[in-house]
């Protein structure tokens, strides 16, 4: 008799990471397939080499990835590794894209092109875009786009993407049913974003489909001593300090409108309503907005009604007069006007233009007495991470201010309550978290998983 059964593999007590196995008969999805993000012990730092041969088999000795059966190629594994390749695998498996984050997608070029890799439509938009401007993940594959609220199968598990709000486009979370009930996944999701409605739609459509069983993300959770009790209710309201995605561009203006010298800002380029906002800034400022020229082929593709300009950046300097160029960025500049440092410096004031931490040394080409450096989330995003205080390091050596100007892409803490309760799940898992824990349901029960462990679906219950 076909049983459903659930296994974690990523992602329980991390932020990011999630990686989690469904499984009715032989059939299977997989879902999410991120890698975990920590600065603080990341093996491959800058120096290492990767060996680009070798990736997979170096990913699971460095158990970045999960060791499961049936999703790698067989010439991409140890040839000690008892595990299955993908072409001795008898059922059929595919993998779920919740978006696009690393943590979420950073290990799903590894997985053998034979298995389907699904997303939303708006997700592989983006990452094609992604992917022309060198920012794709490895491994050379195809993938598979899927529309919200229109379920497939795969084989005899039905799947349903339904639209959530995150900081990035395409975002959604997973009904996934199978003959022995429903699992929910929220994917990451927020309601301080510019499209809470979305929030809203997906619980009404998770609640008109029905499921058992809640896999819910838990980011901004804390200890008791950090969050304490009373804080953690359920609420739609907005905490008075609370930054969000559409106060943005007003707080751009405030910080900037009596400034006398040039506004950088850094922001996580990913996020196209965050690259709006500081477009909405700029005309609010009178500023002339400058971007990247990455940036700009994402600005020119999901906003193609927006004004600005392209940094020549000294790489894109050098490119040219190399005739180096790709064609994307020759489609680019023809289309987009391209302004130097030079000319920025002559009117600093009249320019807001982006920074990546990458680029930091084109800042010693900028005048930036009297400006302003604007982090609105872009990498690295605090001092956890080893870079944030090197970026500290060179602002103080050209004498340029920060100021921190943005918000995050999860629910705050009341506001995952108040989703969970709204949901009302018989079975609630947290994940995605540091304190899972700290999230509970008021009516159905609390499942704290183990790694690697499986767990039975049955009638509505999951059973240990």
């Amino acid at each position: 008799m076909n049983q459903t059964t659930l296994i974690f593999h990523g992602g329980l007590r991390t932020i990011g990471g999630t990686i989690v196995s469904l499984q009715y008969g032989e059939d299977r999805v997989i879902f999410d397939f991120g890698l975990v993000y920590n600065p603080q012990t990341n093996i491959l730092d800058a120096q290492i080499k990767l060996r680009e041969s070798a990736k997979t088999r170096d990913y699971l000795t460095l158990a970045m990835i999960p060791h499961i059966d049936g999703i790698y190629s067989k010439a991409s594994l140890p040839k000690s590794s008892s595990l299955i390749p993908a072409n001795q695998f008898p059922g059929e498996t595919a993998v779920l894209i919740s978006h696009l984050h690393l943590d979420h997608i950073g290990g799903m070029g590894l997985i053998d092109p034979s298995i389907p890799i699904y997303m939303s439509k708006d997700s592989y938009n983006l990452y094609q875009t992604l992917a022309l401007i060198g920012e794709g993940v490895d491994g050379d594959r195809t993938y598979e786009s899927c529309e919200y609220n229109q379920a497939f199968f795969v084989g005899n598990i039905k799947v349903t993407p339904l639209q959530v709000d995150h900081d990035i486009p395409g975002a959604c979370g997973f009904h996934i049913e199978t003959p022995d009930g429903a699992i929910l996944y929220t994917g990451d999701l927020r309601l301080h974003g510019s499209h809470p409605e979305r929030v809203e739609s997906f619980i009404t459509n998770a609640k008109a489909l029905g499921f058992d069983v809640l896999i819910m993300e838990g980011t901004t959770l804390r200890s008791e001593d950090e969050l304490p009790e009373e804080l953690l209710v359920a609420s739609t309201d907005f905490p008075k300090t609370l930054i969000t995605e559409n106060t943005i561009p007003t707080l751009f203006t405030e910080l900037l409108q009596d400034k006398k010298g040039i506004g950088i800002f850094n922001i996580y380029h990913r996020n196209v309503d965050r690259i709006a906002g500081v477009i909405q800034a700029g005309r609010l400022l009178n500023r002339k907005v400058v971007l990247e020229i990455g940036t700009a082929q994402i600005a020119s593709d999901f906003l193609p009604d927006e004004t600005f300009y392209i940094y020549e950046s000294e790489m894109l300097r050098q490119r040219q007069a190399n005739n180096k160029l790709e064609n994307w960025q020759t489609r680019l500049l023809a289309a987009f006007p391209i302004i130097s440092a030079e000319e920025i410096n002559n009117n600093s004031h009249e320019y807001l233009v982006q920074n990546s931490y990458d680029q930091s040394l084109e800042l010693f080409d900028l005048h930036t007495e009297g400006g302003l450096y604007l982090h609105a989330d872009g990498v690295p995003l605090g001092d956890y991470d080893p870079a944030f205080h090197n970026l500290e390091r060179i602002l103080n050596l050209i004498g340029l201010p920060k100021a921190f100007v943005g918000t995050g892409g999860h629910a705050t803490p009341q506001h995952l309550q108040y989703i969970l309760e709204k949901l009302d799940p018989n079975v609630l898992i947290p994940l995605h978290s540091f304190h899972p824990e700290r999230l509970k349901p008021k009516r159905g029960k609390q499942l704290l998983p183990q790694y690697g462990k499986t767990y039975l679906l049955q009638r509505g219950d999951l059973i240990e």
